[in-house]
């Protein structure tokens, strides 16, 4: 009896660290925007139901939603596959910055069918972020570059490249505004259609697609075993018979091409072109990162946590139209969020980083 009593209050210790800090991050961050909105003068209640109505209310808003939370959860899935299998890697961002370029010049370049092009141009996406993601696994390999460093600068030299090419090389010339800064429009037969007239984009399908099958491989198969314990405990691996170098590159080519696969969504079915900074300025990388965090990197949590964050954004929207409340505020309740759960990140990476440290000392 004693040793069941020992098992429950284990079980119900694992799930309050995986969920408890999580919701407490949640709560603060609203109960700090609840402070703000006294503060201008309006009250809680009527700001969050416009909140809520102006993301999930009508199937316009929802619509919007979705669209903006499909390449957050490629982020975040990118994240929850490179992160649950011991390496820390952060270059979502500049992996779909080059995903989101690249699918956009071949769609609109190739000479070929609409929906060819199309299909060319998401992998494109696959493939430049996969071998964006597959430098920091070989830096990581051959120098023994932290993962943090190495991907947060790749993030820069990406987001500068994609944006020297856009305004000095492929620049639209013929584009209505003339300071806009962005590729040339994507024809209509080469883009990501709506599901449904005036809905949202297939790319949302195929993220949930994604979202599925990286639950059942990283779940359910050997491959999910092996590649966490190829980047957790390299010399168990060893033992039993897994080569963890191998499995260090295929995680991060996984990841990659999963985040770069995310750019391509916003470019070929938002968007229908790429414009300067349109992934570094919304976030969409560092979004999916806290989606995966709230998740405990669970990829179907991750999805939900997405459409959740992403209503935060759109909602925000709605509730500065219809009260006095400025976006600012939501902006600051997911940075929030984002501050509070950095530190569950920051232990992460201690905690991978000693383990590692330990099997070098031998």
């Amino acid at each position: 009896m004693n040793e069941e009593s020992r098992n429950w209050k284990k079980t119900l210790g694992a799930i309050a660290d995986s969920f408890g800090q999580p919701l407490v991050a949640v709560l603060i961050s609203l109960l700090l925007g609840a402070v703000v909105i006294m503060i201008c003068g309006e009250n809680v209640f009527t700001a969050y139901g416009a909140m809520i109505r102006g993301a999930f209310g009508n199937e316009f808003y929802l619509n919007d939603t979705l669209k903006r939370a499909t390449p957050i959860i490629m982020g975040g899935l990118a994240v929850c596959i490179a992160w649950r299998s011991g390496y820390e890697a952060m270059g979502g961002e500049g992996q779909m910055i080059l995903g989101a370029f690249c699918s956009a010049l071949v769609a609109y370049y190739l000479p070929l069918p609409g929906f060819v092009r199309l299909l060319l141009a998401m992998l494109a996406a696959v493939v430049v972020g996969a071998a964006y993601s597959a430098l920091s696994a070989w830096l990581y390999d051959k120098f023994e570059v932290t993962f943090i460093i190495s991907t947060l600068m790749l993030n820069y030299i990406a987001n500068y490249f994609a944006s020297y090419m856009t305004n000095f090389v492929v620049k639209d010339p013929e584009a209505l505004d003339i300071n806009a800064v962005q590729t040339g429009k994507i024809a209509a037969e080469a883009q990501l259609s709506a599901i449904t007239p005036g809905s949202v984009h297939w790319g949302f399908v195929l993220a949930l697609v994604a979202v599925l099958i990286a639950y059942f491989v990283f779940k359910k198969t050997t491959f999910g075993y092996k590649s966490r314990m190829g980047g957790l405990n390299a010399k168990f691996a060893l033992y039993g018979g897994i080569n963890a170098r191998r499995m260090l590159y295929i995680v991060l080519l996984i990841s990659g091409a999963l985040a770069g696969l995310g750019g391509a969504f916003e470019a070929l079915g938002s968007k229908y072109r790429y414009i300067d900074q349109m992934i570094f300025t919304t976030g969409y990388a560092w979004s999916g990162m806290v989606a995966a965090l709230l998740a405990n990197f669970n990829p179907i949590g991750t999805a939900v946590a997405s459409i959740l964050l992403a209503g935060l954004s759109t909602g925000g929207s709605a509730m500065q139209r219809s009260t006095i409340i400025p976006v600012e505020v939501c902006n600051m309740i997911e940075g929030i969020i984002t501050l509070l759960m950095s530190v569950k990140l920051l232990r992460i990476a201690q905690r991978n980083h000693k383990a590692r440290k330990v099997l070098r000392e031998g």
